[in-house]
C-alpha cells in the first residue's frame, strides 16, 4: 500500500496549478494569481483551501460559472470607496486587483473600503490580509458565497460559511486571524470523507436537516457558537452582497445553488496613527505578554493568531509541502483530463 501522504516543493506545486488553469484558457498572470493563493494555503497547512479546491474550480469553469477571460472592473464611488465587479472571474484575480486598489486609496486617504461583487471562491482570505499587513495596513476582510450553512435554529442551508480575516503588522511579520463562521471549514468535511472517518455530531447536518456523523451524508455545516456564527454570516451578507448588488441568499433562496462570491475589505494606514516601526515594536511586546501568561493544563505553548501557520509555511518552504495522497491523486487526474502532466512527488 502506498503512503497516505506525498511531498512536493512549493515552486513545483504552484507551477502545476498555474499550468492547469492556463490549459483552461486563463492568462498566465491570472493563473499565477490563483496558483499563488492555493499554494499559499497548502504551505501554511490549511488543506481546506489548498489543492482540495482545484477540482471544484475546474468544474466551475466547465459549468460556465467562472469566466477565465473576465476582466474585473473598478467602479469608484468616492475617493476612498469603490466596488469591483468581478464579472465571474477567478476569486484570486478579483481579490488581488481589489486589495491593490484598496491599498492605493488607503495610502491617499488614510482608510479605504472596497466591495467585491460577482466573483468566485476567493480562497483563503487570510492571504490578502497578510499581504496588506506586510505593507503597513491594518486590514479587515469578510466574504460570502452560496448558502451551505444552517442559520441558528433552522435545519436548512441558509447562509454561507462566511469567513473573516483581520491582519495587522507585527514585529516579526503580520499577525493574522483567519476564521470561518462555521464550526469547521467545508474542506475539513472533504478531508473526513477522504479518510472515511466519522465526524462529530456538531459539525454538520444531512441534506434532510438531521444531525449527521457520516461525512458522506453531511450536507449542511453548522455555525460556530450557534447564533454568534450564523449572526456574523448574516451580517457579512449585508456588508458584501447587499452592498455590492449581488445578494446571494436572496437570489438563491429555494433555488439550485449557483457558484458565486462577494467580499468586503477595509484597509487602514497604520502610520497615520503612530509610526509604523513603533507600532510593530509594541505588537512584539503585546505578543510576548500573551505568551507569558499562565498556561492551561495540557498546553505547551500559547500561540498568537496565525503563528502556527507561519511556522508551517517556513518549514514547508524548506522541506516541501505535505499533501494527502487522495487530494493529490484527485488533482493529478483532473490534469490528465486536460492534458497537463503532474510533477514528480515524494512519498512520505
Amino acid at each position: 500500500m502506498k503512503p497516505a501522504r506525498v511531498r512536493i516543493s512549493a515552486e513545483n506545486l504552484s507551477d502545476f496549478i498555474s499550468r492547469l488553469f492556463q490549459a483552461k484558457g486563463m492568462s498566465a498572470a491570472d493563473a499565477g494569481s490563483v496558483a499563488e493563493v492555493v499554494a499559499w494555503a497548502d504551505q501554511r497547512g490549511v488543506a481546506s483551501h489548498g489543492i482540495s479546491r482545484v477540482p471544484l474550480y475546474l468544474d466551475v469553469i466547465e459549468r460556465g460559472q467562472m469566466d477565465v477571460r473576465a476582466e474585473p472592473v473598478v467602479d469608484s464611488r468616492a475617493g476612498a470607496v469603490f466596488v469591483l465587479d468581478g464579472r465571474k472571474c477567478a476569486g484570486a484575480v478579483a481579490m488581488k486587483r481589489a486589495v491593490e486598489e484598496c491599498a492605493k486609496r488607503a495610502k491617499a486617504h488614510g482608510v479605504a473600503v472596497g466591495v467585491v461583487a460577482r466573483t468566485t471562491h476567493t480562497g483563503a482570505i487570510g492571504h490578502y490580509a497578510h499581504w496588506a499587513a506586510e505593507r503597513g495596513f491594518a486590514a479587515i476582510f469578510c466574504n460570502t458565497g452560496p448558502p451551505i450553512m444552517a442559520y441558528h435554529g433552522t435545519r436548512a442551508a441558509s447562509v454561507a460559511t462566511s469567513p473573516i480575516a483581520i491582519g495587522v503588522p507585527g514585529e516579526n511579520g503580520p499577525v493574522v486571524l483567519d476564521m470561518a463562521t462555521s464550526l469547521i471549514a467545508n474542506g475539513k468535511l472533504i478531508a473526513a470523507r477522504d479518510r472515511g472517518e466519522p465526524i462529530p455530531p456538531d459539525w454538520a447536518l444531512s441534506k434532510e436537516g438531521d444531525i449527521c456523523t457520516d461525512p458522506a451524508l453531511a450536507a449542511i455545516l453548522l455555525p460556530l457558537g450557534g447564533p454568534k456564527g450564523s449572526g456574523l454570516a448574516f451580517m457579512f451578507e449585508c456588508l458584501t452582497g447587499m452592498l455590492g448588488n449581488n445578494p446571494i441568499i436572496l437570489d438563491q433562496a429555494g433555488k439550485k445553488r449557483v457558484h458565486t462570491a462577494n467580499a468586503m475589505m477595509v484597509l487602514i494606514d497604520v502610520s497615520l496613527f503612530r509610526p509604523l516601526e513603533e507600532y510593530k515594536r509594541e505588537m512584539g511586546k503585546l505578543g510576548r505578554l500573551m505568551k507569558a501568561l499562565p498556561k492551561a493544563d495540557g498546553v505547551d505553548e500559547v500561540l498568537l493568531p496565525g503563528e502556527r501557520g507561519t511556522r508551517e509555511f517556513d518549514k514547508r518552504g524548506r522541506e516541501g509541502i505535505s499533501l494527502s495522497r487522495k487530494s493529490w491523486t484527485r488533482i493529478v487526474e483532473a490534469g490528465e483530463k486536460i492534458g497537463v502532466s503532474a510533477p514528480a512527488v515524494q512519498d512520505i
